[in-house]
């Protein structure tokens, strides 16, 4: 394993107060059980019966509803872990004797396939039909149900299938040539072998990374034998939706080079997070410095080019993908939600091998802004696409033209619903990623008030974590532990943190700093403080210069948590609004009723004032009048109302 540390079970991290607790808790009692819902309510659990399609539309089946039932599994199994809900695990064991029942005696399971086209052959589509991806998406369910409740019958399902692609798709088998359009199966079958130790499943993800983007194109075989050649079609259902000139076919489903070739994000982003996300897994299980290696140069390259603020990847919606470095915009962007997961996945277990912090910041950005915002305060509604720049009136005027995937409101469902079950899922597993452990040390990762218990050097500790991170900077930690041990607690220290204080039961302490962690090495006993005080002022960020949209505006930003205007605060027509920098910044809690505990910031500033005239355009004359601008954290946007909303302003200095 290239792996350094090992992150600490969700089930020895017991969250104890504050908004990570909060969020965790309304995902297990309402998110969860409302993905169980929504499933059924749509059909995507009744096609899992072997029934035929009456081409109702409203129930028509897609070719990626397998992957929607195995995150919702997936999401219920991390609920359980959280809170007991006898109701759930239920429904849930019924879904999975529905599963059993519906796959085939070689282990094929597909609902799409053996309910909805059963005329249509099996993978002779891996360009499109998704049959891989949900082959993955089902297996990392069956692995979180099992981890959740001991019951092995998913996990049996699971394993008949991934036997059967074993046995169809290895080298050591049939050979079957190819690799999914849809990424995910790498990093799933990964996760099947960490749980079952066969190794089979390890070498098939490394095969399946080996194949993608070496010539002749598997796609353009595929298709051919078809009767299709995507490399002149483009725009077709189940074919080549959006052909990238400037990188060859296939880089919309990044198959247009190896893996280890690649060397900057392209294509459908979270196809490439979930890629990536493979590449860091079967890199850390196979030792591949080189695959590492790539993940590092593909990981620069998103981060510091292709980066919303808020955490969104993905700016354009033609293909939900990346376009070009620095190109970053704000009222027209996509960011789909997914994506945002998938980033956060990879960051983790980038981290576990490179020891740097710049992962866990990433992962507490994105978490702290996209991730709390792509679902609604009362847990129910849902984001896909996360804008930067609202202004409803372009939304109202162009409603029937958007799908609801493009919609600037939270939606309780969409037609291609990938999004709100891997938010549950991600939020349902934070736990896991507070804090990792190595040979003699505890990293603490990201901040909460929480009780972790884990191992130092083979000897039982336990850390109590009491903060109201992430509204206050301060972080107290008290240890327990079995008998005095001598060992390193590695604590993060944010990138947005210029400065802080540590000390160690009341005394000041000056600890090795080292790729963003300060490292305390000590014979640690019972009754042990330490005191993390990192300062929070309210910062406000400029976008690199090449980022057009942004040039000349300024974002607010406290601790890792972007800040937005709303109509609701601000009146309407806040692109009129300017940030005065000379002046006082406020700040405080309160102002929210939909989450009194936030705080919110008033900065000062201007508004220009109206044109009376009937001109369009007239001699400029710069007239403004003051005006007080209140902002509040972008996670909490849209829970009062559909209003303009900003993350970018303009700013001027009086």
């Amino acid at each position: 394993m290239l792996r350094k540390m090992t992150p600490v079970s969700m089930d020895n991290v017991r969250f104890t107060g504050g908004l990570l607790k909060e969020r965790i808790e309304k995902n297990a009692s309402v998110t969860a059980p409302l993905m169980y819902q929504r499933c059924l309510e749509t059909g995507r659990i009744g096609v899992l019966r072997h029934w035929k399609w009456d081409g109702n539309p409203e129930t028509e089946p897609h070719p990626f509803w397998d992957s929607d039932i195995g995150k919702m599994i997936e999401s219920a199994a991390y609920a359980l872990r959280q809170r007991p809900n006898a109701e759930l695990e239920k429904k849930i064991d019924q879904v999975i004797e529905r599963l059993e029942a519906l796959q085939l005696p070689d282990g094929y399971l597909n609902s799409y396939f053996q309910a909805a086209v059963p005329e249509e052959g099996r993978f002779q589509n891996l360009y499109y039909m998704h049959e891989l991806y949900c082959a993955g998406h089902l297996i990392e369910g069956a692995v979180a149900w099992y981890e959740a409740t001991g019951k092995r019958k998913f996990l049996d399902i699971m394993i008949r299938y991934a036997d059967l692609l074993e046995e169809l798709f290895s080298d050591s088998g049939r050979g079957m040539p190819g690799y999914a359009g849809h990424p995910e199966i790498e990093l799933a079958l990964v996760r099947l072998f960490r749980a079952t130790g066969e190794k089979k499943y390890l070498n098939l993800a490394r095969t399946f990374l080996d194949r993608r983007g070496r010539e002749p194109y598997f796609f353009e075989q595929e298709s051919l034998k078809r009767g299709v050649d995507t490399t002149r079609t483009a725009n077709q259902k189940r074919h080549l939706k959006f052909f990238l000139e400037r990188e060859g076919p296939y880089a919309e489903y990044q198959a247009h080079k190896p893996v280890r070739l690649q060397s900057a994000p392209v294509g459908h982003a979270v196809r490439a997070m979930y890629l990536y996300s493979g590449m860091a897994e079967v890199a850390d299980c196979c030792e591949d410095e080189g695959l590492l290696e790539a993940c590092r140069v593909l990981w620069d390259s998103v981060i510091h080019t292709q980066y919303a603020i808020t955490g969104g990847i993905g700016a354009a919606s033609n293909g939900e993908r990346f376009t070009f470095a620095y190109d970053l915009p704000n009222e027209h962007t996509y960011n789909e939600s997914c994506a945002s997961v998938a980033l956060v996945q990879w960051a983790d277990r980038m981290l576990q091998m490179e020891e740097d912090a710049q992962y866990a910041d990433i992962i507490e950005q994105t978490l702290y802004n996209v991730v709390l915002g792509s679902v609604s305060h009362d847990g129910e509604r849902f984001f896909y696409a996360n804008y930067l720049s609202v202004y409803p009136r372009w939304y109202q005027n162009a409603s029937k033209a958007l799908n609801d995937k493009m919609q600037a409101e939270r939606q309780p469902w969409f037609q291609v619903s990938c999004c709100p079950p891997n938010i549950c899922r991600l939020i349902g597993s934070l736990g896991g990623r507070m804090a990792s452990v190595s040979e003699r040390q505890l990293w603490i990762h990201q901040y909460a008030a929480c009780r972790i218990e884990a191992s130092m050097g083979g000897r039982s500790i336990c850390l109590d974590m009491d903060t109201d991170y992430p509204w206050d900077g301060r972080v107290q930690m008290r240890i327990r532990t079995e008998q005095a041990q001598e060992g390193t607690l590695a604590l993060r220290i944010p990138g947005w943190c210029r400065t802080y204080r540590l000390t160690v039961n009341q005394e000041s302490s000056k600890a090795k700093m080292e790729k963003g962690y300060v490292h305390l090495t000590r014979i640690w006993e019972t009754g042990d403080t330490v005191r993390l005080e990192l300062e929070m002022p309210v910062t406000l960020m400029q976008a690199h210069p090449k980022v057009r949209e942004d040039c000349g505006k300024v974002a607010v930003m406290r601790g890792p948590v972007v800040y937005c205007v709303e109509g609701e605060d601000n009146g309407e027509e806040i692109s009129n609004l300017s940030i005065d920098t000379g002046k006082e910044i406020k700040y405080s809690a309160g102002m929210l009723t939909v989450q009194p505990e936030a705080v919110c910031i008033e900065l000062a500033g201007y508004r220009l004032k109206g044109n009376e005239e009937k001109r369009l355009y007239r001699p400029a004359d710069f007239r403004r009048e003051p005006a007080v601008i209140r902002a509040i954290p972008y996670f909490l946007r849209g829970n009062r109302g559909f209003t303009e909303m900003q993350v970018w302003l303009r700013y001027e200095r009086a």
